[in-house]
This record gives structure tokens, C-alpha cells and sequence, in this order.
């Protein structure tokens, strides 16, 4: 049996959804860092490489990209490969997807969100196969959230990142982006332009 210590919280978001469907405004309750943040090896998805190796395995879970009032966004610094990348990672047993994009954005950045909008899906397993620098291979299958930054005091806080900056779409060099999550620029735009969903 897979277990975790994150806990199901009923209502655990309050969600104002627009009337058309295209904005949520969600806000987290807070909860402590004992209840939401797990080691590897305590996460699902690493109790299930504990049991299968490093053979691919389908990992759920959300992407955040985190904008400023100057429209600059968030990026971090990975620890494992030193490329950039956004906030992001794999769901938790009771979690929501969108407790993910909240929970991801906090445990990496120290990040709290404003005003935020699912915008797509992605799972395309030519953009979403990844190979860790370990040698675990995932397909990923990712919520795609936008949300503006609501503090301050945002820094790396749980060693997966080495260094929080923000950046201009136009500066980021996608050489030195993970390539799986540098598309999510282009799609948050696609979704700015047509207010379609997208489902890539």
C-alpha cells in the first residue's frame, strides 16, 4: 500500500468561478509544512520508483507559471541539472491538481498565488518525456496555471531549486530551459490570444 501524510482537506480551496468558465479565483487555506511537504521517497510517485526502477511511469500532476505586476515571470534554477524551469510537480493521494499549483509554487519558491487560471493540459509525449539526471524517465501529464505573485518574500525553500529570479519571456533562453516546460510559455500566450483551453 502507497501511503502518504498528505491529508484530504474538504474545502480546502474557496472558488469563484467566472461565469464563462475562462478564470477561477482561488485562494488556499494555509496549511503546515508537516501536513503538505514530503521527501521523495515518501511521495507517491517515489514510492512507486522504489518499487519499478527507473522504467517510465506516468506522472500527474501541475505546472505554474507565476507572473509579476511588471509581467515578468517566475523561473527557478533546478538543483539536480542547474537548467531553469517553472515551479511544478507531481500529485499527491488527496490532493487536487490545483492543490498541486498552489503546494508546488510554496514548496519551491515560497511563492503565494493571486488570481488564478487553468489554462491547459499538456501530455504530448513528445514534449512531455523527460530523463532525470539519475536516469528515472517520466511522461508527464500537467496541469498548465498561471497565477500572479502574492508576496514578497519568495526564495528556494525545498533544495529542488537554487536560485528564484524572474524574467521576461523574450530573456529566457531556451537552451537552458527544461525542455519539457518551456512550451508552457507559448501555450499560456495561445490561451491570452484565443481564451481557448489548451489541450496539447
Amino acid at each position: 500500500m502507497i501511503k502518504t501524510r498528505f491529508p484530504v482537506h474538504p474545502g480546502a480551496f474557496d472558488c469563484r468561478v467566472d461565469p464563462n468558465g475562462s478564470e477561477a479565483d482561488i485562494r488556499a487555506q494555509s496549511r503546515t509544512p508537516e501536513e503538505a511537504e514530503l521527501s521523495f521517497s515518501e511521495s507517491y510517485l517515489g514510492q512507486l520508483r522504489a518499487l519499478t526502477g527507473p522504467i517510465p511511469l506516468l506522472a500527474v500532476g501541475a505546472r505554474v507559471l507565476i507572473e509579476d505586476d511588471a509581467g515578468r515571470f517566475l523561473i527557478i534554477r533546478r538543483a539536480d541539472s542547474g537548467d531553469w524551469g517553472l515551479p511544478g510537480g507531481s500529485m499527491e493521494i488527496g490532493e487536487s491538481l490545483m492543490d498541486v499549483v498552489f503546494r508546488e509554487a510554496r514548496e519551491e519558491a515560497n511563492a503565494s498565488l493571486r488570481d488564478v487560471t487553468a489554462f491547459g493540459l499538456s501530455s504530448n509525449p513528445r514534449i512531455e518525456n523527460h530523463i532525470y539526471p539519475n536516469g528515472d524517465q517520466v511522461q508527464n501529464i500537467s496541469l498548465l496555471a498561471h497565477g500572479y505573485l502574492a508576496n514578497d518574500d519568495y526564495a528556494p525553500t525545498d533544495g529542488e531549486a537554487t536560485v528564484v529570479a524572474f524574467a521576461r519571456f523574450d530573456d529566457i533562453d531556451e537552451a537552458s530551459f527544461v525542455a519539457t516546460e518551456y512550451p508552457t510559455f507559448r501555450h499560456w500566450q495561445a490561451f491570452k490570444a484565443t481564451g481557448r483551453f489548451q489541450i496539447v
